[in-house]
């Protein structure tokens, strides 16, 4: 896994400067109505790199904490949100997160999620949720030549899931 987490050392300029950010006022609403989203919750961002899917949970009142184990994105994330009271950035994988159980309402990843060990992250995000709680997996498309790429992902993660859940997951776009 070491290799995974010093991806991203030296990249880290490049990486804030053309990764898009994702869009709170897609997110949010969905997740309100899909698992009833409040600002009272924690949530933990797992893979934060720079804090781009923070910005959405912020955007909602939310205290959040950036688990992150490149230190240079770390230190990218910091930088960003200097004062503000509530986020916290930690040093830490999807695997081992350093977080005291049952300690958040939600479990976020974005596009870190493919650079998980899957088992090992799964065991320790139900370690870390309170009973009830949540693992939301945000993957806004990059495809280059329109969604087709987007769309196949969204059938294979779609298939991932139980089927009452089927759809919503993909459904930001319809």
């Amino acid at each position: 896994m070491s290799g995974n987490t010093e991806r991203f050392t030296g990249r880290v300029a490049e990486y804030e400067q053309y990764r898009e950010r994702y869009d709170p006022g897609v997110i949010l609403p969905r997740l309100r109505e899909w698992c009833g989203l409040t600002p009272e919750w924690v949530v933990a961002d797992i893979g934060a790199g720079t804090g781009m899917l923070s910005d959405v949970f912020l955007a909602n009142g939310n205290r959040v904490i950036a688990v992150e184990p490149n230190v240079e994105m770390r230190a990218a994330c910091e930088r960003r949100y200097v004062g503000e009271p509530r986020l916290r950035v930690v040093d830490g994988t999807a695997e081992m997160t350093t977080l005291p159980d049952a300690s958040v309402e939600m479990v976020s990843a974005g596009r870190a999620l493919h650079w998980f060990d899957l088992e090992r992250a799964m065991a320790e995000f139900r370690r870390i949720l309170k009973p009830g709680g949540w693992v939301v997996v945000v993957a806004l498309g990059r495809a280059e030549d329109g969604r087709e790429e987007n769309e196949a992902f969204a059938r294979a993660m779609e298939e991932l899931l139980p089927e009452r859940y089927r759809k919503q997951s993909y459904s930001v776009y319809d």
